[in-house]
């Protein structure tokens, strides 16, 4: 017998109380839209499919034959999962509180499945990449290590150089973005390295945040991202090197079920997957940050 969240006996008004009030949690997906949408994906699955970096050669022939050279190809493969969240509201709850709850539980819902777009793309940045020939890992030269320091100037410019020298940043017309955590925040407006300019470039004194577009990166609060042993794993990347494939985006319904008292059903659903399309476009940066 199906029994409902049993979190709804806290709802019951005892003298007054007409709405709710949602605790703190992140509600929107941050990560969503610095990324490139692959849309409508039909199946379980779609192959991206890359071009590799061409040579042209010196002609020294007169009259030689019209070259022919193969194009560098490969491909990675967004594969989609489904996501789901689900409660039930009885009619006599919704008496009791004196409020219908259905489009705040909807709007929960719709958060809930938000916070889990970022957690697929946060995945797909370190995690393996599906090609043709297997599993392709970020490789270790993107990746710059903890050094018993959180998150630095110095670090910051590391993985610039990284972007640059692979030919992956603005002057290619990419997008670069970053993830901070709180401590990592901390961290660096605290890096005695910074001068005065950093401070008016960041804004760090007239938000006390790190938001915004700083050293070539635009950075996006995340406290979703690896924390283990006391190292937060950050990541920066350019639009182009990351895929959030859509086979269906989030949805909602609600209806009355007549197999249990016609009692409201609420249900939100979406098919999505991400994929970490050029490993030369995504840097992870470790930073030292205690549990």
């Amino acid at each position: 017998m199906h029994r409902m969240s049993f979190q709804i006996t806290e709802a019951f008004v005892q003298q007054y109380g007409d709405n709710f009030r949602h605790l703190a949690q992140q509600m929107t997906s941050r990560l969503e839209t610095h990324v490139t949408i692959e849309p409508n994906i039909v199946g379980m699955s779609k192959s991206i499919n890359r071009l590799g970096q061409r040579t042209a050669k010196r002609r020294t022939t007169r009259h030689g034959d019209t070259p022919i050279n193969d194009q560098p190809h490969s491909t990675r493969f967004v594969d989609l999962f489904d996501w789901e969240d689900g409660d039930m509201i009885d009619d006599q709850d919704k008496i009791r509180m004196l409020v219908d709850p259905t489009s705040d539980y909807v709007k929960a819902m719709v958060s809930s499945l938000n916070r889990a777009k970022d957690d697929v793309i946060i995945s797909s940045f370190g995690g393996f990449s599906r090609s043709t020939t297997g599993n392709i890992i970020l490789p270790t030269k993107q990746k710059i290590a903890v050094g018993g320091t959180g998150l630095t100037k110095a670090k910051i410019i590391q993985a610039r150089k990284l972007f640059r020298q692979n030919e992956a940043d603005s002057h290619n017309g990419e997008e670069l973005c970053i993830t901070y955590s709180a401590q990592a925040a901390a961290d660096i407006l605290a890096d005695p390295t910074l001068t005065s300019a950093d401070y008016m470039a960041g804004k760090f004194l007239e938000s006390g945040d790190v938001e915004g577009k700083w050293m070539g990166f635009t950075w996006i609060p995340s406290e979703r991202t690896p924390l283990s042993g006391g190292v937060r794993l950050l990541y920066a990347w350019a639009k182009s090197g990351v895929t959030l494939g859509k086979g269906a985006d989030i949805t909602t319904e609600v209806g009355k079920d007549p197999g249990k008292g016609f009692n409201v059903r609420i249900y939100a659903k979406m098919s999505i997957g991400s994929v970490r399309v050029e490993e030369e476009k995504v840097v992870e940066i470790a930073a030292a940050e205690a549990a």
